[in-house]
């Protein structure tokens, strides 16, 4: 019974008077043998109508493993079916991880290009105020203290604060080698790389609009959200890391 499911199209006898009514329930794939004057069809579901029909009789089946064979058939196809469905879902899942490591390839990219072709802006000296000649003179006042790194831009500081970011998980974040090279990137560049590189596709990434498309990461711009939850999941474990980091001092 099973070896008759697993070999089709599947051939049967019928009388020459029901023919019509048989190539009818055979449905889109049936198929006929001229040599042995049989229809069959390929559709577990079209078997199953064809043995209740009484007019087609499977060829090399006893009558007594009909209704047998009619559960073999609907289990057959309902076990075909959800192996297509595994197979579709997969596919998907792996063309979503492919586009996903396809952008940030682009990203990193282009951000690398644009710094190489960006000169580097020189730094104004500001011109010193001749000190009044009866002001008492006084100690110079000390350098603001300057970020270490690449500033970010505009965008970045808000991406990050959107995904819960903590100023101090962003400070922290300097500390971890698993981040991946810094490049050109600021810290906060660096974060929404690693999200982007690492945390797996869902149902939140969408394509941006070209509206809002105007913001910009590492100096290029942004075509894709990323991924809502994992990268919020990351978002507090780093700020739970940062913060048991800065207890332990």
């Amino acid at each position: 019974m099973q070896r008759f499911l697993e070999r089709p199209p599947y051939y049967g006898k019928s009388s020459h008077q029901d023919n019509a009514v048989v190539r009818q329930l055979c449905g889109s794939t049936r198929k006929f043998d001229p040599r042995r004057k049989m229809w069959g069809t390929s559709c577990e579901q079209a078997l199953r109508e064809l043995i209740a029909s009484q007019k087609w009789r499977p060829d090399g089946v006893e009558r007594a493993l009909y209704a047998p064979l009619m559960r073999a058939a609907q289990a057959h196809r309902a076990k075909a079916e959800a192996e297509w469905h595994a197979q579709r879902e997969a596919e998907a899942l792996e063309a979503a991880k492919a586009e996903s490591r396809k952008r940030a390839a682009t990203w990193l990219g282009d951000a690398a290009a644009r710094t190489r072709t960006q000169p580097r802006a020189a730094t104004p000296t500001p011109t010193p105020a001749a000190a009044p000649a009866t002001a008492p003179a006084t100690a110079p006042r000390p350098a603001a203290p300057k970020r270490d790194g690449i500033e970010p831009n505009e965008a970045e500081v808000v991406e990050c604060a959107r995904l819960g970011f903590t100023p101090q998980a962003i400070a922290f974040s300097k500390t971890l080698d698993c981040l991946g090279p810094r490049g050109s990137l600021s810290d906060e560049g660096r974060l929404l790389r690693y999200c982007l590189l690492t945390c797996d596709p869902d149902g939140s990434v969408r394509e941006l609009t070209r509206k809002e498309r105007a913001c910009s990461w590492g100096g290029r711009e942004v075509r894709w959200t990323l991924p809502e939850t994992t990268s919020r999941e990351y978002s507090n474990e780093l700020n739970r890391l940062a913060a048991d980091a800065a207890a332990s001092r």
